[in-house]
């Protein structure tokens, strides 16, 4: 077995995170363009005593929906969290099998340029102490970024893309913590926006939320796959249903199962689904 501590020499390339690269066609969805490819992946936790993901394939959509549904514990939030190698920052994990991001294995990958082009937003809003604007700026700023006025332009797009410029335009040089719980999670996907990702990955954003912040986050979802590819782990079956192309249910650090969403809901192919589904089991 190869060794999964070996450190790979990662390659700085603008060519695999340029937004018109032609992208591989699904083969069981031929009309869908595949941006993230999984291959018979498995991945450990505490130097392989804990197996969270076994013999994972799957296929994330560009510009579509994806939704992660499962008991707690399942690996969905594991997987999600492998997408952009934020996993490797924890101690004693190994993993084996391939992630192709733009037919690319995302190990070979520089991890900064592959965390700009494929970001996260956490479960818990959390907005950085400072102001909504340098919140925003922030993330350019870091890439280089000193033009004033292409950073005004960043900041405005992203906060009217989430649709929070007009709540806030009066409070921008305020601290972003001010803002109430939605409003924060918004800003905090302000920020995630600001760095031109390709994919947007959420791991349970609205868990915190109250309804109405919660359906805000909806309804930005669905509007924010026009531009972006977005993977979201959610324990609400409902949210899924509502606001996702496809879904992928998880049991046991296994997929279950992999269907377009409504398909899924309306007909589950595995068992597991479908007592899931009916709450036989959660």
């Amino acid at each position: 077995m190869k060794n999964p501590f070996k450190i790979k020499k990662e390659i700085v390339s603008d060519d695999i995170f340029n937004n018109d690269l032609e992208l591989p066609k699904s083969e069981e969805y031929p009309d869908e363009e595949v941006i993230f490819k999984v291959k018979d992946f498995e991945f450990y936790y505490d130097n392989g005593e804990k197996h969270a993901l076994k013999n994972i394939n799957l296929e994330i959509f560009k510009n579509k929906v994806t939704a992660f549904i499962g008991p707690s514990g399942c690996g969905k939030s594991t997987l999600l969290r492998c997408f952009n190698r934020m996993n490797d920052l924890i101690d004693g994990n190994k993993k084996e099998g391939e992630i192709l991001y733009k037919n690319t294995q995302i190990d070979t990958l520089n991890t900064i340029q592959l965390r700009s082009k494929v970001g996260m937003v956490f479960q818990q809003p959390n907005p950085f102490t400072m102001s909504i604007y340098n919140n925003i700026s922030y993330g350019p700023k870091c890439q280089g970024l000193r033009s004033k006025k292409e950073l005004d332009k960043i900041v405005y797009n992203s906060l009217v893309d989430v649709g929070l410029y007009d709540e806030v335009k009066e409070q921008i040089t305020h601290s972003g913590t001010s803002l109430s719980g939605g409003q924060q999670q918004r800003l905090c996907i302000a920020r995630c926006i600001a760095m031109a990702p390709d994919v947007i990955l959420m791991d349970e954003p609205t868990s915190a939320l109250d309804p109405i912040a919660t359906l805000k986050i909806e309804e930005l979802i669905r509007k924010l796959k026009e531009k972006y590819t977005i993977i979201i782990v959610t324990h609400n079956m409902q949210q899924a249903a509502r606001i996702s192309d496809y879904t992928a249910f998880f049991m046991l650090g296994e997929l279950a199962e992999f269907n377009k969403t409504e398909d899924f809901f309306a007909h589950p192919k595995n068992k597991k689904s479908e007592d899931y589904i009916t709450g036989k089991f959660s």
